[in-house]
């Protein structure tokens, strides 16, 4: 836990982009740009999805590393996992965003009210705010280690009866869709929602799928269903390729958007 980076953040209530044309209405804020000097991508409009760039630099303010990655979802195998219920002030919260795992949405935890979570974010309705968002969404909680800790040698925590209520619904959305897919033989649909569901139970579980997992999985799922199949089906290099670029298109455009 950093309660001084929720500190900071809670300092930065209010920042907004600034709307419209930049020339007319004082440019980007700068504020906002200054977040995203403590990524990579170092952006330097208020317009690109800035929920990373924030708590990156929040962490940095109150010298803590970050991920020094603009992408939401870069926040998943950051620190370690913690449970929902042992989640506190200054923890980090992984969001999903749609079923593309590539998007996500990332911000500290503020606190629990009913089925929701309270996030301290950034671009967070194009501002920084405590905002609500539903229990399912979570992909992970994460606690960043500070110097004098040992990180435990694993992740991996069995789900409380109520995470499993709360993710039921988006569960049995994608058992539905692996089912649809493979009943109507569209191989390739059904791999991509197979791996979707794996890494959807893998952070269930706290463990550590990322985005570079999912690819080798969509990959190996693929090339499993081709051999039993006697399918052609997508070739996991050209696979690999495709995802290579999507992903630089979405950390120069969109990633990290809420």
């Amino acid at each position: 836990m950093s309660k001084a980076a929720f500190d900071i953040a809670m300092k930065e209530l209010g920042t907004a982009e600034i709307f419209g044309d930049s020339h007319r209405n004082g440019g980007d804020n700068s504020r906002i740009v200054e977040y995203h000097a403590a990524t990579s991508l170092r952006a330097t409009s208020d317009e690109i999805a800035w929920c990373a760039s924030f708590v990156n630099w929040c962490l940095k303010k109150a010298t803590i590393d970050g991920t020094n990655s603009a992408r939401a979802r870069s926040f998943v195998t950051w620190g370690v996992a913690v449970s929902l219920e042992e989640a506190q002030r200054g923890d980090i919260v992984v969001l999903s965003r749609g079923t593309n795992p590539l998007f996500g949405h990332v911000g500290f935890f503020a606190g629990q009210e009913g089925k929701s979570v309270l996030v301290l974010g950034g671009n967070q309705s194009n501002k920084v705010s405590i905002s609500p968002y539903p229990l399912h969404r979570i992909l992970s909680i994460r606690r960043a280690i500070m110097p004098s800790e040992t990180p435990s040698p694993t992740t991996f925590r069995i789900p409380s009866v109520f995470q499993w209520i709360a993710a039921a619904p988006t569960l049995i959305g994608k058992i539905q869709r692996f089912i649809a897919s493979a009943q109507a033989k569209n191989w390739t649909t059904s791999a991509v929602a197979l791996v979707a569901l794996v890494a959807y139970l893998g952070n269930l579980f706290g463990l550590p799928i990322d985005d570079g997992t999912v690819r080798m999985l969509e990959a190996a799922a693929i090339a499993v269903i081709g051999f039993f199949t006697g399918k052609q089906v997508i070739n996991p290099q050209k696979l690999d390729a495709a995802w290579k670029s999507l992903s630089s298109l979405a950390e120069d455009i969109t990633h990290g958007q809420t």
